[in-house]
């Protein structure tokens, strides 16, 4: 190689790839970065729609949590009122009569 080219010459890019790289080698590594380039694109593309789909599932479901945390709320509120008239009913019955009430049988005549 140094003999076909005279000084200040620079070394021709088939010769290069003849002698120090092999042919087959340069294609195949050529071939792998290729597929590797390209079923990174689709595997990313891939990604950005599964991220885009999850991305809607989580805001429904947070649409969801706020709701039922609203209604679970309001039925605290609800239960809490039902306690305190439940409490106060049975405060007014367990306060005895002042006097006790006595009625008399009443006789049944044939």
């Amino acid at each position: 190689m140094t003999q076909e080219t005279q000084p200040g010459d620079l070394p021709r890019v088939s010769r290069i790839v003849d002698v120090r790289i092999p042919l087959w080698g340069l294609l195949c590594a050529l071939g792998t970065a290729s597929f590797f380039l390209i079923s990174m694109y689709f595997t990313t593309n891939q990604t950005a729609r599964d991220v885009a789909e999850l991305q809607i599932t989580v805001k429904a479901g947070n649409t969801q949590v706020t709701t039922l945390a609203g209604e679970q709320a309001l039925l605290r509120f609800r239960m809490d009122n039902l306690e305190n008239d439940l409490r106060a009913v049975k405060s007014q019955t367990a306060t005895p009569p002042a006097a006790p009430v006595y009625t008399a049988p009443t006789r049944r005549t044939p």
